[in-house]
């Protein structure tokens, strides 16, 4: 559901543009049927003067997802509205917002998925969409690549740029971030699983998922170097990553570092409370939530939290806080719709304007330079080095059958059902079978 701060947006918006609503959109070719040209590439098309007078420019067209990460009062949407309020007034170029939900649904992949086909009048020039949906709508062409030269190391962290590429092209445009973490009361956080076992300190994450595996059950065997296909593609799992993962949550489990209530835990709403109130626990959360958090708690109450990427699933592995985020995706390959589309995304990221937007709700910048204009310094210092060395989370599109292996077997680990090599056996067997269907 849509909550108040969004429908503030909605009521504020009146499903319309953002200025005048006088001149109708101008239809956008279909990607299928555009030409092939990169966004910010430069055509050789010339114009031929004309001494009619300039009409005005056709409105931006634009989606966003009327709801980001936690329903709360402080909507992303509703803030950004306020930006593109400015942007018109400043520049007299209107942008004609349209709300969609961020998943499922009436989502924005499905909206556009959809009307790609039957409506392709209706498809936005921009939108902004989740990281985790741009694999799906690049493969099924219904965004276009982006020139490299939109794009640089020097000008964006290196996460960002990698929840921008598909099979080697860019296809968006980084914009806001989420960076998962830790969060520990004490001196010296925990820095590998190891550690959390000598010290028998409860690790709590949210492990609970309505379908699937938990991204951080899935984080960790890939990050031992299992695979979940194989040369050819097929669904498959490893039979040693699996079992060495399964053994060592076995360990933490009897030692008290992997307690079966994170299995009731959907999101770190369920166990920050215990955490705030004393709880001795090393608690997994994302940079959204710890920000928002932050701003509600006492001074003194935030001196005593100690931040950490997420523990390491073993000693000779990276560390791991994997990222997610939000990027402008282009549907044109009409390049003065791309130019306008173009010349928004760069005012929005202006530096000193892009950190006083993240910060206000409680997001990190895709940019370095916005992050560097943060007034909250010492936050900024502690996820800039993440937010260049680790990896984007897993895709949500893995085998059905795998994932739901996997977290079934981690479940019964965790109630006593089943010891790691059971456990470990039980989802092999079942991957088997989805191999042979």
């Amino acid at each position: 559901m849509i909550g108040r701060a969004a429908r503030r947006l909605l009521a504020l918006l009146g499903a319309c543009a953002l200025t005048a609503c006088a001149a109708p959109p101008t239809p956008t070719p279909s990607p299928e049927a555009a030409a092939p040209t990169r966004v910010g590439q430069a055509a050789t098309a010339t114009l031929t003067p004309t001494a009619t007078p300039t009409p005005p420019p056709p409105a931006i067209r634009l989606w966003l997802p009327a709801l980001f990460a936690y329903e709360s009062e402080l909507l992303t949407a509703a803030h950004l509205s306020d930006l593109l309020e400015d942007y018109s007034r400043q520049t007299g170029q209107s942008v004609v917002v349209r709300l969609r939900r961020a998943d499922g649904l009436g989502g924005i992949f499905e909206t556009l998925s959809s009307a790609a086909s039957v409506a392709p009048s209706v498809i936005p020039d921009v939108l902004l969409l989740r990281a985790r949906d741009l694999p799906r709508a690049a493969a099924a062409r219904l965004i276009v690549p982006l020139s490299p030269t939109l794009l640089s190391d020097q000008a964006y962290f290196g996460a960002a740029l990698g929840l921008a590429r598909y099979q080697g092209e860019f296809y968006g445009i980084p914009h806001l971030l989420e960076l998962q973490h830790a969060v520990y009361r004490g001196e010296t956080p925990p820095a590998t699983w190891q550690s959390l076992i000598s010290r028998q300190i409860p690790y709590l994450f949210a492990a609970r998922v309505a379908r699937g595996v938990n991204s951080t059950l899935l984080s960790h065997y890939l990050t031992l170097g299992g695979r979940l296909s194989d040369q050819n593609g097929e669904p498959t799992l490893d039979a040693e990553p699996l079992l060495s993962l399964l053994r060592l949550y076995s360990a933490a489990r009897a030692a008290g570092s992997l307690p079966v209530e994170v299995l009731d835990y959907a999101d770190p709403t369920q166990y920050w409370s215990a955490f705030v109130a004393g709880k001795n626990a090393v608690v997994q959360v994302d940079s959204t939530f710890f920000l928002r958090q932050s701003a509600q708690g006492g001074s003194a109450e935030r001196a005593a939290w100690q931040l950490s990427a997420l523990p390491q699933i073993s000693s000779d592995k990276p560390l791991l806080s994997p990222v997610d985020g939000w990027l402008w995706a282009f549907t044109t390959a009409n390049e003065a719709r791309q130019q306008r589309a173009l010349a928004l995304i760069e005012w929005l990221q202006e530096p000193e304007r892009f950190a006083a937007f993240t910060q206000r709700v409680g997001m990190l910048p895709a940019r370095r330079d916005a992050l560097r204009a943060w007034s909250e310094r010492d936050y900024a210092a502690f996820v800039a080095p993440l937010l260049d060395d680790n990896p984007v989370l897993p895709p949500d599109s893995v085998n059905g059958i795998l994932a739901e292996a996997l977290q079934e077997s981690f479940a019964r680990l965790l109630r006593g059902e089943l010891d790691a090599d059971s456990a470990a056996e039980s989802a092999l067997e079942r991957a088997r079978a989805a191999r042979e269907r």
